[in-house]
């Protein structure tokens, strides 16, 4: 069966965003998230693995968007815009079997949809510099 990782990514952007403007636990985040949509199992356990890795590596993944997002403090930057960027860094940094490219396109149309008008623009342009500059991709988005 085919997961849709799209709505698992959306899961885990709700579950963490529930936990940075709450403050509460993944446990405690999860239900608000399951009330206002629904995810399959799959979805979940693939959601909150990203959930687990961006929280696993928080600290990590900040320092990191930080240094590629010249000028930009990390709280100036739109809480979405950030959770997918760190959603987007763990998926590529941690899982496998999502191609680069399918990594960059799923978090832009994510945040084309769910955060600004700019967002799918910023988030993509890091997460290319990050892909790049780990010699994920070559000098052309065609490699």
């Amino acid at each position: 069966m085919q997961v849709s990782r799209r709505a698992a990514r959306v899961f885990a952007m709700q579950v963490l965003y529930g936990i940075e403007i709450t403050g509460c636990t993944p446990g405690e985040a999860i239900p608000a998230v399951l009330a206002s949509e629904t995810f399959t199992p799959t979805m979940q356990a693939y959601g909150m693995n990203l959930v687990d890795l961006v929280l696993e590596h928080r600290e990590a993944f900040s320092a990191t968007l930080q240094s590629l997002s010249e000028g930009w403090d990390l709280d100036r930057m739109a809480q979405l815009d950030r959770i997918l960027i760190m959603i987007g860094f763990a998926e590529l940094t941690h899982v496998t079997d999502v191609p680069v490219k399918v990594v960059l396109q799923e978090a832009v149309q994510i945040a084309n949809k769910y955060s600004t008008e700019q967002s799918g623009i910023f988030v993509n342009g890091i997460l290319d510099r990050f892909a790049r500059d780990s010699k994920m991709l070559g000098d052309s988005y065609n490699d």
